[in-house]
């Protein structure tokens, strides 16, 4: 794995560690590259665990990694109170103002966020600015 994939994987999985608990019934899962590792800590949770909660992606790309790894998946409509949403970013600064993609799903991960009571952006050191738009 290079060190780029090791620092997204260790952002996702610091992120799921910190921020999902095992109260949690309904977790928003956002899109990109760094959301693999995030659904990949999300299936080392206890099965019994995984079986009670119900996970809301965001994109084609998300809902696929979730029933890939036999998760419930349902959508925004059925779920509108979501525990956490855990979504990457293309730029954070150090007031925690974010970039996000401009891509397909923006729309989507806008409304899963809106929707969660926590939402948390996993983000690895190359997404780092002083300056939002430096990059």
């Amino acid at each position: 794995m290079s060190l780029i994939e090791q620092a997204k994987q260790k952002a996702a999985y610091q992120a799921v560690d910190e921020h999902v608990l095992p109260s949690h019934r309904v977790i928003g899962v956002g899109s990109g590259s760094t959301v693999v590792h995030v659904v990949a800590r999300l299936l080392q949770r206890d099965p019994e665990l995984n079986a009670k909660t119900v996970f809301v992606p965001t994109s084609f790309q998300s809902r696929g990694l979730l029933l890939d790894g036999g998760l419930t998946v349902g959508d925004v409509e059925q779920y509108p109170d979501i525990d956490v949403t855990i979504d990457g970013a293309d730029e954070v600064d150090s007031q925690l103002n974010a970039i996000k993609g401009g891509g397909a799903a923006h729309l989507q991960e806008k409304v899963v966020a809106e929707a969660a009571k926590k939402f948390v952006i996993v983000a690895d050191y190359r997404k780092d600015s002083k300056v939002l738009g430096e990059q």
